[in-house]
């Protein structure tokens, strides 16, 4: 018997992923939402900032609390990484059923003037469609979503890991392609605001053609003169064992592939709670693509930003002011842990070691972000000269102003990682971390500490802190901050 066009022809499969995707998108909105309050100014090109020229100052106030900022970057990534697994299915599943061809696709006869004046003429006047035409995509449909499939959603996850400078240092094609960061974040926004647009129409459509119908349809899959063909359609016994013995397995799969990231380091210091996988899945995900040649983009001495954004002051403190008022004459970095040679540095002791100056980008976790030279010494060169242990796996820094993070060991190692002393000339300036600061070319702002007293190589972040590696973590941010 076939199914009257009544009833709805929505699998289990594509009534889960719909909800998952519907709750998924509302949360990264609402999620984006927080982060961008941020700062909520959009640039265009490679770097801005509060002093610089904008391309959009949106109606919206500047809110830095983290309890905002925080849980809602969190969040972001969290459904990010949901909402890319169930897009995966939801290709997998509609290039197995032909689903794109069929109902995605115009056909060349609905890609008329004719054809599309009269959907369009049928929406203006309200009129209810038939049982027919409900029964298949109209060519608004059609273009409407296959243009969210085949364009926004591609071009909404681009965008977003065009501003992730962990990824761009192995793929900078990503940002290059859009003439900069900041025009990848621009473009990001606008792209959420046109997906935004598309629910709202499509929400109105649902309405239009008998919202309780609908609903029931994508809920239950069933609608009201349900035949023996679809009744009949669920699991079947056999199905159901295997769909069990399948769970079991991919259980046991992930155990094994805890077990085997870990040994591999690519399970982060804040693996740990409700927000604990889409940091490992982050985390993870960008360590194996770094493996391949990864160096973050450097710049002409003419890129370089007139403004250069400081995001907290000078330590105020006795010791800092004692050692400021004497030119950092008397000033140690001290360097202990896992160490053959555990050493004490003096700043002149840092100048006289091999140095290096580069050009790069700084990008804020809030939105802004400069270009500036900064001139230091390879945090490499000096690991090897105090000789870690081979058991080493996380480099901690310390600072004058009560701060501490960490980077493990592929960071560490990287040329691009500098103690630097030096930004767009001889000295680094007071507010930009002044003796040394560290500059970790690949990941976002907040990582780059400034005022450096102690570094401490270590086996593990536990006993250190809160144990997650960083104070970052329980200010809402990641600890690992290449994005």
């Amino acid at each position: 018997m076939v199914e009257p066009p009544d009833n709805p022809r929505h699998s289990g499969l594509v009534r889960v992923t719909h909800w998952i995707s519907t709750l998924s998108f509302l949360v990264l909105v609402l999620s984006g939402i927080a982060i961008l309050l941020a700062h909520p100014r959009l640039y265009w090109g490679e770097s801005g900032a509060v002093g610089t020229p904008s391309l959009i100052d949106l109606p919206l106030p500047f809110v830095l609390e983290v309890p905002i900022r925080g849980p809602g970057r969190y969040l972001h990534f969290l459904f990010a990484w949901l909402t890319l697994f169930t897009g995966l299915v939801y290709v997998w599943r509609g290039l197995a059923a032909r689903h794109f061809g069929r109902n995605l696709l115009p056909a060349r006869d609905q890609l008329t003037f004719s054809a599309i004046g009269n959907v369009i003429r049928n929406h203006l006047r309200f009129e209810r469609s038939s049982e027919a035409e409900l029964a298949t995509y109209n060519v608004l449909q059609r273009l409407s979503y296959s243009t969210v499939v085949f364009v926004l959603f591609p071009l909404i996850i681009w965008t977003g890991l065009a501003m992730s400078p962990a990824v761009t240092s192995v793929f900078p094609f990503l940002v290059t392609a859009f003439g900069g960061q900041q025009t990848a974040r621009t473009v990001h926004f606008f792209v959420a605001c046109s997906l935004v647009l598309f629910l709202l129409v499509h929400v109105a459509m649902v309405c239009q053609t008998g919202f309780r119908r609908r609903m029931r349809a994508m809920i239950t899959g069933r609608g009201p003169a349900m035949t023996d063909a679809v009744v009949s359609a669920g699991l079947s016994r056999r199905e159901l064992i295997k769909t069990g013995l399948g769970a079991l397995a991919g259980v046991g799969a992930f155990g094994v592939a805890v077990r085997v990231a870990d040994r591999c380091g690519l399970i982060p210091a804040n693996h740990r709670g409700i927000y604990g996988l889409s940091e490992t899945l982050t985390y993870a995900g960008q360590r194996l693509l770094t493996k391949l040649p990864s160096m973050a983009r450097e710049f002409d001495r003419s890129q370089i930003s007139k403004v250069t954004p400081v995001n907290g002051k000078a330590p105020t403190t006795e010791p800092y002011r004692q050692l400021m008022a004497g030119g950092f004459a008397d000033w140690r970095l001290r360097i202990d842990g896992m160490l053959a040679r555990p050493s004490s540095l003096s700043l002149a002791e840092l100048k006289g070691f091999p140095s290096r100056s580069q050009i790069t980008h700084q990008a804020c976790e809030e939105g802004w972000s400069f270009i500036a030279e900064w001139t230091g010494v390879p945090l490499s060169h000096v690991l090897e000269r105090v000789g870690i242990r081979p058991e080493a796996r996380y480099v901690f820094f310390f600072t004058f102003d009560d701060w501490w993070d960490s980077i493990d060991m592929d960071d560490a190692f990287h040329p691009q990682t500098l103690l630097a002393y030096g930004m767009n000339g001889p000295e680094l300036p007071m507010d930009h971390g002044a003796p040394l600061r560290l500059k970790v070319a690949r990941q976002l702002g907040y990582k780059n500490l400034k005022y450096l007293s102690r570094i401490m190589v270590t086996d593990s972040a536990k006993g250190i802190g809160d144990g997650l590696g960083s104070g970052s973590p329980a200010a809402g941010y990641s600890w690992y901050a290449g994005i």
